[in-house]
């Protein structure tokens, strides 16, 4: 598998690019989110926004297929406003839940995705499951910050890391282009995710801990971890999540990112900051975060170059003589679940229902009469 990659001097900005400032307004906690200003002909529309200290926001963006992104900026060496394993495991209007005032209402284009609308009490748990993981993140970083000499700091290279969710970011050993195949499990508790929570209490046997499924993903990833100049990368795939940091230079860089046909985003990014662009529809967690019932945690996406959607990445204004940044991108193009509990689990014959041999709702039997406990 290859990747459209290249490294070349800045290209002229996308024409259907929105241009979205950084903001330097204090934030409270608490305090309600800003709505965007009326949206431009194309692109990406900002929703809504939660502003920090030190120009740290979270945007939400809807794009022309009116599906939501998010987009964190995060300044060094400060934590974000929200955790980078916050936001892989919850949903765009889950993200809103966690860090708007309690009766801040959901944007429409949320409201549709949205179970815990009007549920405070699981939107207390949302902000409490992200403070919790904000408190997870590395603490202790050099608060010097970054100089105008060039080069990105050992430290720095660390704190991007931990913004992404992956060590391998901003990694010096890890760049420039690489397929990795990393892994997520579900189980009842102890898991990255999830096993069957909309449906493990109604499965017979019910869902025990030793229940666990593997999901295995495909990607297709960019690293750079002290460029200078342009970076371009392409790639078609199911879904995609972006970063780029500015590790030092005389002022902004230019961050834009594409997918399909719904319009550019371009951001500036300053010197000691980094946005982390997530899109609103990932491929993981998969079904079985949710659904085991007849064979649901079973789907996840597989590759097929038919349904790929293109994916793009580019970093301008970042040739002068101390510009540096940091740049990664992860494209996922399949995710496979697999059944890794043991047979023991529940008994010799009995595993996770695989689909035309089921004996009940969330179970099949090899053989022989089956256990129902």
């Amino acid at each position: 598998m290859s990747a459209d990659v290249s490294w070349s001097l800045p290209v002229k900005p996308f024409s259907t690019s929105l241009a979205l400032a950084l903001t330097g307004a204090a934030w409270l906690l608490g305090a309600a989110p800003v709505h965007a200003a009326p949206p431009a002909a194309s692109g990406p529309r900002e929703i809504a926004r939660v502003t920090g200290e030190r120009g740290n926001h979270v945007l939400w963006l809807e794009n022309d297929d009116g599906v939501v992104d998010i987009a964190v900026m995060a300044t060094y060496p400060q934590r974000p406003l929200v955790a980078p394993l916050f936001l892989k495991k919850h949903t765009p209007a889950e993200v809103f839940l966690a860090l708007a005032p309690a009766r801040q209402e959901l944007p429409a284009a949320l409201a549709r995705q949205s179970l815990f609308a009007v549920d405070f009490a699981a939107r207390d748990q949302l902000q409490r499951e992200n403070a919790d993981a904000l408190a997870a993140m590395p603490s202790g970083l050099d608060a010097g910050g970054q100089s105008l000499t060039a080069g990105c700091t050992a430290s720095f290279r660390a704190w991007v890391g931990s913004e992404y969710g992956d060590a391998t970011c901003g990694d010096p050993n890890q760049e420039v282009i690489s397929t990795a195949y990393p892994t997520d499990t579900y189980c009842t508790s102890g898991c990255d995710f999830p096993l069957g929570t909309q449906d493990r209490a109604t499965c017979e046997p019910k869902l025990r801990s030793c229940d666990i499924i593997q999901g295995t993903a495909t990607v297709v990833r960019l690293r750079t971890t002290d460029w200078w100049n342009g970076v371009n990368f392409n790639h078609p795939g199911h879904s995609a999540h972006f970063a780029v940091a500015n590790c030092s230079g005389n002022g902004p860089v230019t961050f834009n990112r594409a997918r399909g046909t719904s319009g550019t985003y371009t951001v500036q990014v300053p010197v000691n900051g980094m946005l982390h662009y997530k899109p609103g529809a990932p491929i993981v967690p998969a079904n079985a975060a949710n659904f085991v019932a007849y064979g649901a945690w079973k789907k996840g996406k597989t590759a097929s170059g038919d349904t790929y959607v293109s994916n793009s990445m580019s970093v301008e204004a970042n040739g002068g003589t101390d510009d540096r940044v940091i740049a990664c991108g992860d494209i996922y193009t399949d995710y496979t679940l697999q059944d890794v509990s043991s047979p023991t689990c529940h008994g010799s014959d009995i595993w996770l229902c695989s689909g035309g041999n089921c004996t009940s709702s969330c179970f099949y039997c090899s053989g022989g009469s089956c256990p129902t406990n």
